[in-house]
């Protein structure tokens, strides 16, 4: 399943990152290195998955890690001069050790963010398999609310439920929100309590076999008024639109603004404070980044990514309403469910 870094002459790749050693080899470690070079695929681990990986990786080079000085012997018999690491992953310590090695050191962030943004077959399935456990689990837990619960025991439930289902773990820490707590995108699941006439905002997704999903849905314990009612429409109106217009070869700027002119249409647009989208995969948030500063970028087929409008009015509400989505001159969206507004009474 892996895809062919294209390496310049006199070039080699060595990576540290689990997520990005995932994309390689794919193989769960969560220690290890993988090398590049222009004529061998070398994993180096510790024993704890050493006779693991030599068993599943076939066409790789699997080695025990002694240390970097048969890093650099192996580097230096390939004949390469510069070593790509990608330094938006890489750590001061990392780099302190790396330096060691005495090579020419290159960036190879945007050569890997382009290369792990076209989604193969295989891993469009397994995303689409983490978008599935994670819609089922999260219709399981609804159940499941109730009066005087906390954020964080409503989390418990559905990462739970997630697990359950068949999710190797969680894609980032859960985030539940009740009451004007939705107001913050990024809220810390705590220990406010839920009670009537509350929104609940739910951000939530898994990972499946190396592969995430990112899911938000927001719901309403008791009976909303007018306000929160037209909101929430605007926002799905949102949503739905830009699902269905966002197209192949259309700039991440130009899909973002379809959004954008839909809540501006009604008044809310300074309300949705974040970009419409991000790229899914080995990571929960990678390239591309569909926002208003997305210039010129054009969206390909295969990319995988967010479709996430929101709107957020401090000390009152905030609502987001995210799909995973895959382009293959249209959306497709991987998950299933309707998205109307929810009632729990």
């Amino acid at each position: 399943m892996d895809k062919t870094f294209r390496l310049k002459t006199g070039e080699a790749l060595l990576l540290t990152d689990e997520s990005e050693r995932r994309y390689f080899i794919d193989f769960d470690s969560s220690f290890g290195y993988v090398l590049i070079t222009a004529e061998e695929r070398v994993f180096y681990t510790d024993k704890r998955y050493l006779s693991a990986a030599k068993e599943k990786l076939a066409g790789w080079i699997v080695e025990e890690f002694t240390g970097l000085d048969a890093v650099v012997e192996r580097i230096k018999k390939a004949g390469a001069k510069s070593v790509l690491i990608d330094y938006s992953v890489t750590t001061l310590t990392e780099y302190d050790k790396l330096k060691k090695m005495k090579f020419r050191f290159k960036d190879a962030g945007r050569r890997l963010e382009s290369l792990f943004a076209v989604k193969s077959k295989t891993e469009i399935e397994r995303i689409a398999k983490a978008c599935s456990i994670a819609e089922k689990a999260f219709y399981a837990t609804l159940n499941s609310i109730e009066e005087g619960m906390t954020e964080k025991a409503l989390s418990n439930i559905l990462e739970y439920n997630m697990h359950r289902y068949g999710a190797d773990k969680v894609s980032f820490e859960t985030i539940v929100a009740f009451g004007e707590n939705s107001a913050v995108p990024h809220h810390k699941t705590g220990d406010t309590k839920l009670r009537k006439d509350m929104p609940i905002l739910i951000d939530f997704g898994c990972v499946y076999e190396g592969y995430c999903s990112d899911c938000t849905r927001t719901i309403y314990y008791g009976e909303p008024d007018d306000a929160f009612v037209d909101a929430y429409a605007a926002v799905l109106e949102a949503n739905k639109k830009a699902e269905a217009e966002i197209r192949t070869g259309m700039g991440f700027a130009a899909a973002d603004k379809i959004a954008r002119d839909v809540l501006a249409k009604y008044g809310m647009d300074k309300a949705f404070t974040h970009s419409l989208g991000h790229g899914i995969g080995v990571k929960i948030h990678e390239y591309p980044y569909i926002s208003p500063k997305g210039g010129e970028a054009k969206l390909k087929s295969g990319m995988v990514f967010s479709v996430e409008p929101g709107v957020y009015y401090d000390k009152k509400f905030g609502i987001r309403i995210e799909d995973t989505v895959v382009l293959k001159g249209g959306v497709k969206r991987l998950f299933k469910d309707e998205k109307n507004l929810i009632l729990i009474n």
